[in-house]
């Protein structure tokens, strides 16, 4: 069930995300960078619900939550990128971007699968941690000075 939540709110949330990605970055050059925060913001209360376990209300809520904060980070990735890199080097920048998505979820999947049930929770926690000081990071020193770096 979570996996389905997750899937649908993400396609959701990529196509509201967008929209409004798109129609609030004619007059802001950090609105893309600002909905993709926001996004990840969202996931940061979902992992800490997920983590905690509890009811599949509860749980299924955190997933629609995660999925959909994770549809306005992902559909705003390459046009951020395109706001900085290049046009000559974006598909290098963005498949080493990609490159480290599956490297560190990788990581993540096989260091989760060796965390007892009992101590989970302290992941989830860690990494809502990680999340909040990167996605911090991205809005305090990404300056965009254009939408589209030629």
């Amino acid at each position: 069930m979570a996996t389905i939540a997750i899937s649908f709110s993400a396609l959701f949330g990529v196509i509201v995300g967008g929209y409004i990605s798109d129609k609030w970055s004619i007059n802001n050059l950090k609105a893309r960078m600002y909905i993709s925060g926001f996004g990840m913001f969202l996931t940061i209360p979902a992992m800490l619900y997920i983590g905690m376990g509890g009811s599949v209300v509860v749980s299924i809520t955190a997933s629609i939550c995660l999925g959909f904060g994770w549809g306005w980070f992902d559909v705003n990735n390459m046009p951020i990128l395109c706001q900085f890199i290049p046009s000559h080097q974006r598909a290098t920048a963005y498949g080493l971007m990609n490159m480290c998505g599956v490297l560190f979820g990788a990581i993540a999947t096989s260091t989760f699968g060796k965390i007892k049930a009992d101590q989970m929770y302290m992941a989830f926690v860690f990494c809502a941690f990680i999340v909040l000081m990167v996605t911090s990071s991205q809005l305090l020193f990404l300056k965009p000075k254009t939408l589209d770096f030629k």
